[in-house]
């Protein structure tokens, strides 16, 4: 079994999120392991951590009402902003030049079930409950 914890507590990290991660949220990307990210090379590692961390912040600041107005009003975290942020990561790894891949990256783009981070409206699509009306 995953670690949830490590997972969970990452993925704060990577979010820059404060108020804490319910544990679905840590068991989407649980499949992914600390040795997953530190068999990458630094490069990759922080291209991917930085990538999954705008793409997911830039999904849930598209449903917020008051983004400009300085409030923290921030909504919360639903499956669809993780989910664009597990494909910019996928993203990030696959704009690493193939010659220079590590073995790690070559071997989680081969695991990888999630589409690359395509499109214009991340994290609005009619799977992600709440956002099929943006």
């Amino acid at each position: 079994m995953a670690d949830l914890t490590w997972a969970k507590k990452t993925l704060a990290d990577i979010l820059g999120e404060d108020r804490g991660l319910p544990d679905w949220a840590g068991e989407m990307v649980a499949k992914f392991t600390q040795e997953d990210l530190n068999g990458l090379h630094p490069k990759e590692r922080e291209a991917v951590m930085s990538a999954f961390g705008r793409k997911a912040r830039e999904s849930r600041n598209a449903r917020q009402t008051d983004f400009h107005s300085g409030g923290d009003n921030r909504p919360a975290w639903v499956e669809g902003d993780i989910d664009w942020g597990l494909r910019a990561a996928r993203a990030a790894l696959e704009d690493q030049a193939p010659g220079e891949r590590s073995a790690k990256a070559t071997e989680l783009l081969g695991d990888c079930e999630c589409p690359s981070a395509v499109g214009p409206n991340p994290g609005r699509d009619t799977s992600t409950p709440g956002t099929e009306k943006y």
